[in-house]
């Protein structure tokens, strides 16, 4: 069995490495506007919006200070295709170790003492905040971290060059405390990358998927940095 690594040759370069987009954080400037009373409008002009949330239920929940608590159980829960694990052996296995080299980024943090994908079984088939909620309860997980990879191949790029290809990958991130159900940070990462076939692989699939594979490891691995250093800046 071939050893998986990704051949110099396959990965051409990834390139494009843009600084990642997250939420930033609230300023005291903020809090001391909503003690002053400089809310504006509270109240919404339609109506059916009380069915959802009424605006004693938003008001209170947008003067909240949110504030990380010391000691935290991270839940994960990837959204989507789970890194090719149908398409071969060696693909598969390095999906796992994508997934297991962004859990080892968040247990670094001193404000964790665990992290973890949740269990299939306890992923809801409804995507709601609420279902969300009770599977990490259930966990036991204090904040839950849910993302979404997606990858596209540049068609243009490829019909100019049949053996090479340009693709993106773009991981979506969003940590949900599950006490109160606010949702405090949000990150979005993203890897340019190119990629040339060789004799090591099989087709062409095999070398879009190894180079999808380091574009999404980076993507996530960046992302659980970013995480990492907002609960190093949240500490109330």
């Amino acid at each position: 069995m071939k050893k998986m690594i990704f051949p110099l040759l396959s990965v051409l370069a990834l390139a494009g490495c843009a600084a990642p987009v997250s939420t930033m954080d609230r300023s005291d400037v903020y809090y001391e506007s909503l003690r002053a009373g400089e809310t504006g409008e509270t109240q919404s002009l339609f109506t059916s919006d009380e069915a959802i949330l009424s605006a004693d239920d938003i008001a209170k929940i947008l003067a909240h200070r949110y504030t990380v608590p010391p000691h935290n159980r991270i839940g994960v829960i990837a959204l989507g295709r789970a890194f090719w694990f149908g398409y071969s052996e060696e693909l598969a296995r390095t999906g796992t170790d994508i997934q297991t080299g962004m859990v080892a980024r968040l247990r670094a943090s001193p404000r964790v003492y665990d992290a973890s994908y949740l269990p299939t079984l306890l992923i809801p088939e409804k995507r709601t905040v609420g279902h969300y909620r009770e599977a990490a309860a259930r966990y036991q997980a204090d904040l839950l971290l849910v993302y979404q990879a997606a990858c596209r191949t540049y068609d243009k790029y490829r019909f100019l060059a049949p053996d090479e290809a340009k693709s993106y990958c773009n991981v979506e991130a969003v940590v949900l405390d599950i006490r109160t159900g606010i949702v405090p940070f949000t990150v979005t990462a993203s890897r340019d990358f190119h990629a040339r076939e060789n004799k090591e692989d099989t087709n062409f699939r095999e070398t879009m998927a190894r180079a999808e594979l380091k574009a999404l490891a980076d993507a996530l691995e960046e992302v659980g940095d970013e995480v990492v250093g907002y609960l190093a800046r949240n500490k109330g």
